[in-house]
């Protein structure tokens, strides 16, 4: 009788044991399965949208011209708003990242401590960056950008300036990966836009007809920004 318990006995431990094997893979199986998902995303390419905004600084290059022949020049450009987003991809491993941007630059004209118009610039361009340290949560990039711009006044005045053509240009900022989607990024962007001078016909508070030659070399840009990954 004693045997026969003890050889029951020995039957239960040994089910025990291979139920705990047979329970062992899955469990490594499981966790195994989860890391290769993550890497996976990485290794792959991935869409993203980003918004940005911050301030900007129009290289300027306007002077007044007035009907006895006197000249003043613009003051030193202010800082203006200006607002863009993103929409692009990231290469494998986050080595780097291209992608399409739309930028809206605003800033205010000043003769002699006066306000005197506003100039927009709208900017379409493509961008590619390159990231140091993929690695990292938080990771500095460079990059270049070019494409196709317009510059135009914004006044109460009859006449007008505008202008149109390629530009391009350089960046450099640092990103913080938040989540494997959302990151967060601060950088700096300046834009050279080789713009022709032009003239157009103005005045002045009293009504006097003034010619202004303008022309916009560049733009400059501080900014903060937010980018998704899809």
């Amino acid at each position: 009788m004693s045997h026969l318990k003890t050889e029951r006995a020995n039957k239960k431990a040994l089910l025990g044991c291979a139920l705990c094997l047979s329970l062992l893979p899955a469990t490594v199986w499981a966790e195994a399965t989860d890391a290769p998902a993550v890497e996976s995303e990485k290794n792959a390419s991935q869409y993203f949208f980003g918004v940005r905004g911050g301030g900007s600084l129009m290289g300027n290059d306007d002077s007044a011209v007035f009907a006895n022949g006197g000249t003043v020049d613009s003051d030193d450009g202010g800082i203006g708003a200006f607002g863009a987003f993103d929409i692009g991809m990231y290469m494998p491993n986050d080595t780097g990242r291209v992608y399409y941007s739309f930028e809206f630059h605003r800033s205010t004209t000043q003769f002699e401590g006066k306000d005197a118009y506003d100039t927009q610039a709208m900017l379409h361009v493509i961008s590619a960056d390159h990231f140091f340290k993929p690695n990292l949560n938080v990771r500095p990039f460079v990059g270049l950008h070019f494409g196709y711009a317009f510059a135009e006044t914004d006044s109460d005045f009859p006449d007008s300036y505008d202008d149109s053509g390629i530009v391009f240009g350089v960046q450099a900022g640092l990103g913080w990966e938040v989540t494997q989607r959302l990151a967060l990024e601060v950088g700096l962007r300046h834009t050279m836009m080789p713009s022709t001078r032009r003239s157009w016909q103005a005045e002045t508070e009293s009504g006097e007809a003034v010619t202004v030659e303008s022309q916009l070399k560049g733009v400059s840009s501080a900014y903060a920004g937010v980018n998704y990954r899809f």
